[in-house]
């Protein structure tokens, strides 16, 4: 997902990829956040931002903020393949614009986003949402101009907003740095270092914290990191996970380049820090 402005700072490659520890161990009942995501970087290149070969979040409007914000509803139990096609019909249909969107009719709002999960409710929502922004902040701009910890609570009063769907928007659409959990966070995690945390009980803030304690407060390298924990659960740690290789090949969007890596052949990048995969082979 390419989320970057001009003006934003972009840390360059040789900081991300130093010191990425040659012994290839890692305590595990300690988490490093930052080497793990060194790790994913080596592996799949950077994900976002301009050195990013390919966007791991492909925009086709005018409108980048508006079009994540949609992306970010549609994408809530549904797959990302359904996401970016209903996102083409409603850049066709002129409805990726918060003033059309706001007084857009939601049966025909609702053809345009099937087959995404719950299409009638979340159509409902992207309207409501829609006329939420408008008639509080004016714009999105001015919405993402709120401070982070405001902009949160203000998120979470809105419409088919919830807790990773705000931290998604956020980060972004809004650039502001907070790190996403999702279900394959939580995955990953549990296979890397069990005993750090009961991460599929923990609370979302939980998760959150334990991971971001161990960051930089840069929205760039958590949105980068995002995008890696999901190429990784999506290519390796699957829910019959890949180790080994080769990577799983599903292809979630058209954008061109942006499987370069599927020709690998030297499996998960974090098999040898993974408590999980040494426990597995004896």
């Amino acid at each position: 997902m390419d989320v970057t402005s001009p003006h934003h700072y972009v840390p360059p490659r040789s900081t991300i990829m130093h010191q990425i520890e040659p012994d290839h161990t890692l305590a595990f009942a300690r988490l490093d956040a930052l080497a793990i995501y060194r790790r994913l970087v080596a592996h799949f290149g950077l994900l976002c931002g301009p050195e990013a070969a390919s966007p791991w979040w492909p925009i086709i409007s005018a409108n980048p903020q508006l079009e994540m914000v949609i992306g970010a509803v549609l994408v809530q139990q549904t797959r990302w393949e359904m996401v970016e096609d209903a996102i083409a019909r409603l850049h066709a249909a002129g409805l990726i614009d918060l003033a059309e969107l706001a007084q857009a009719d939601a049966e025909h709002l609702a053809t345009l986003i099937y087959p995404c999960a719950f299409y009638r409710q979340k159509a409902q929502g992207l309207i409501a949402l829609a006329q939420a922004i408008q008639q509080r902040y004016g714009d999105l701009a001015a919405m993402f101009r709120l401070p982070t910890t405001v902009l949160r609570a203000e998120l979470l009063q809105l419409p088919r907003i919830g807790p990773e769907t705000a931290d998604v928007v956020m980060l972004y659409a809004g650039q502001h740095p907070v790190f996403v959990v999702d279900a394959y966070t939580r995955r990953i995690f549990a296979r890397l270092v069990p005993d750090r945390l009961s991460w599929e009980r923990a609370s979302y803030m939980q998760v959150q914290q334990v991971i971001a304690a161990g960051l930089p407060a840069d929205p760039l390298l958590m949105a980068d990191f995002h995008a890696q924990l999901n190429e990784l659960a999506v290519r390796y740690c699957l829910v019959r996970p890949r180790c080994d290789g080769p990577p799983s090949r599903r292809v979630y969007s058209r954008q061109p380049g942006r499987n370069s890596f599927l020709d690998r052949h030297d499996g998960c990048p974090l098999r040898s820090i993974c408590a999980w995969y040494r426990a597995s082979r004896g």
